[in-house]
């Protein structure tokens, strides 16, 4: 178990923990934003004393295993030491990977790289736009979670903390495009394309996004954005920021969209983009474009769970029942020891608890907690009753809202010809547990495809050729949005479908 040592001085006395950390560069995961519900920011106290931070007069409570809520924790200006359990989990490292034997190279070559900005995860593609080929992609989570885990949390936070977050999107950037460079030893790029939903792309720009925070729901921007990466500090020439059409579709789905022609399908069909919200498009028999956005919460890439975390190095991604005794098994990414359970793993773990029937129809858990296996560090990896009801809240969400947009579109959900869902479920997700939990309906398991990361693929694509750009364009002008809220078959949607 590997863990890192901090010290705390004096000078830091009268501050929160957690915000201290965060200024001294150190991310500890926090769903909540520091508001001291999620208990994912611990750390364990090797020397000196914290006060709570209710009232600094009192000490911090530490839990059986001696350790602390750095949210809910004081320095009291006593020299101290701490100590913080990342390492194994891999929520600071950079996972590239290998997508070319070997880059091309010599002075014709040009040299870009794609960014999808997402809420939990930043993935990133190094590409010959000469020739069109990936080098190299690699993944890292997005450190602004410190702030919180949607995007809510985000804007909330842009109010006092607008430069920080830049500042910690930029970073990330320009550390994962510096390490692709040198691993593959290749030039700087010449572009760098990013693609994210509006609040990420607001956050990235140094733009407040607080019009999409409140009614009407008002982004600063919706457009391309071109600038020069030395206006931003970024290692490249220039930035083309993608275009998104509302304030909740960005360029996550209108890259998407254009990747997958859209414009060509043959009948009305349907991209779910499974991210921290679930945006959606849909394409009717005419040329029409309906988008939504579903509030389902971040359940589905790990955050708001208890032992859930992103698409890293050890989640627990796949989980099937072994026998009729109960037995489960599992997989994890990189088969590496687990680290906890990705929006994948909750599915297949659900559904795995439905089939035993040990969780009900109206989603009670016989067995809480419900232990899957020991982890990395020791501890259980479990599912908690307030597990359950959190994604039924965000499978509801997401099934109402597919029947919400349909209808919007004239349409009813069994005439779609295809589906296509992207995001972080996009790699790992068993579309007939999706069904069996009611995420999505029966009659869509022989039509859906799971196309992996479609942000990221289509801002490669807009890095290749600028053509691309102007699509995404011309997708997301024609984009109608549909508010859910104002929706009688949402609300009514999702009320019948959290039942299992």
């Amino acid at each position: 178990m590997k863990h890192t040592l901090f010290d705390i001085p004096p000078e830091a006395d009268g501050r929160v923990l957690f915000e201290y950390l965060r200024e001294q560069g150190i991310i500890l995961q926090s769903d909540c934003g520091g508001r001291g519900t999620c208990g994912k920011c611990k750390v364990r106290v090797i020397k000196g004393r914290f006060g709570a931070a209710a009232a600094p007069s009192e000490p911090a409570i530490a839990d059986k295993d001696g350790m602390i809520l750095s949210c809910e924790a004081v320095c009291t200006g006593e020299p101290a030491v701490i100590e913080i359990p990342y390492g194994d989990r891999g929520e600071h490292e950079i996972a590239v990977r290998r997508a070319t034997e070997q880059p091309e190279t010599g002075a014709s070559v040009r040299i870009g790289v794609a960014v999808d900005l997402g809420t939990t995860t930043i993935a990133a593609a190094l590409v010959d736009i000469t020739s069109g080929k990936t080098i190299g992609t690699c993944t890292k989570l997005n450190p602004q979670r410190t702030f919180g885990a949607d995007v809510m949390s985000r804007i909330s936070a842009s109010r006092e903390h607008l430069d920080e977050l830049q500042s910690l999107a930029l970073g990330a950037v320009r550390e994962i495009t510096e390490k692709l460079c040198a691993d593959f030893a290749v030039s700087a790029p010449e572009l760098i394309t990013v693609a994210g939903n509006p609040t990420m792309l607001h956050l990235f720009c140094g733009v407040s996004p607080e019009g999409i925070g409140a009614y009407p729901f008002t982004p600063a921007f919706t457009h391309t954005r071109k600038m020069k990466g030395s206006e931003l500090k970024l290692p490249a020439e220039n930035i083309v920021v993608l275009p998104s059409a509302s304030a909740f579709i960005g360029s996550d789905i209108t890259a998407g969209a254009m990747l997958l022609n859209f414009d060509e399908c043959d009948g009305p069909c349907l991209l779910l983009d499974m991210g921290t919200n679930c945006e959606m498009i849909l394409k009717c028999n005419g040329e029409g474009l309906y988008t939504a956005s579903a509030a389902a919460g971040p359940a589905m890439e790990g955050a708001g769970i208890t032992c859930g975390v992103g698409g890293v190095r050890g989640a627990i991604c796949r989980v099937r029942p072994e026998d009729a005794a109960g037995g489960i098994s599992f997989d994890t990414v990189n088969d590496a020891p687990p680290v906890g359970i990705c929006g994948s793993g909750l599915v297949d773990l659900i559904t795995a608890l439905l089939r035993t029937g040990k969780i009900d129809p109206t989603g009670y858990l016989e067995e809480e907690p419900f232990i899957l296996c020991n982890g990395w560090d020791g501890k259980d990896i479990i599912l908690t009753q307030g597990d359950v009801r959190a994604f039924q809240l965000s499978k509801s969400a997401i099934r109402a809202g597919i029947e919400a947009l349909t209808a919007a579109g004239g349409i009813k959900v069994s005439d779609l010809k295809k589906i296509y869902i992207a995001g972080g479920l996009g790699y790992y997700i068993d579309k007939r547990n999706a069904a069996y939990v009611g995420m999505l309906p029966d009659s869509a398991i022989d039509i859906t495809e799971a196309v992996g990361n479609s942000s990221l693929d289509g801002a490669i694509s807009c890095l290749i050729d600028p053509e691309c750009i102007k699509k995404a364009e011309q997708i997301a002008d024609r984009c109608e949005n549909v508010e859910l809220n104002c929706s009688e078959v949402f609300n009514n949607g999702f009320i019948e479908h959290m039942m299992f």
